[in-house]
């Protein structure tokens, strides 16, 4: 069992392995940029069933228990990125993606062409961020801590800066 275990792991490693190596970077920098256009383009407040038909293979352990008090949080995978969503009342609230080592400057890049020069900086929680509006609501993208790996780009409801920025 360990080891037929070992042995998934090691292959799903090799297979994310040689498609970070093997995809040109004209054609991973399109995919980072045809999913944050689709979150974009996703209003917050969207039924959940519509959600469910955009990432078929969408994970909601909250949502299988109905009784739990906790906010319903989904993920989902898409072109090798995580994406989360929360979804109170069975309605999109608030979309995240990370993105990680060369996609990180792809999702600067994607932010600064779609939506211009940020609205405002500020520091959450000792990490830096940047801050647009977008249709009545807040992208967010963090700063990476000096040495960090990666980039947490967020949608939310509200149409100014993020809860915490002055």
């Amino acid at each position: 069992m360990k080891r037929s275990v070992a042995v998934g792991l090691a292959a799903g490693a090799a297979i994310v392995l040689a498609a970070g190596l093997l995809m040109p970077r004209a054609r991973r920098r399109a995919h980072t940029y045809a999913l944050l256009d689709s979150l974009t383009a996703l209003p917050l407040g969207t039924a959940f069933d519509s959600l469910r038909r955009v990432f078929p293979r969408l994970y909601c352990p909250e949502m299988q228990h109905h009784h739990t008090e906790e906010l319903p949080i989904c993920t989902a995978e898409a072109d090798g990125r995580d994406i989360r969503f929360e979804v109170p009342d069975h309605r999109v609230g608030s979309m995240e993606v990370m993105v990680f080592g060369r996609d990180m400057t792809d999702a600067v890049a994607w932010t600064r062409s779609r939506l211009g020069a940020p609205r405002g900086h500020c520091t959450l929680d000792e990490i830096r961020v940047a801050w647009w509006n977008l249709r009545g609501a807040t992208v967010t993208l963090t700063e990476p801590p000096p040495g960090g790996r990666a980039r947490k780009l967020a949608i939310q409801a509200g149409g100014g800066a993020p809860p915490g920025c002055a």
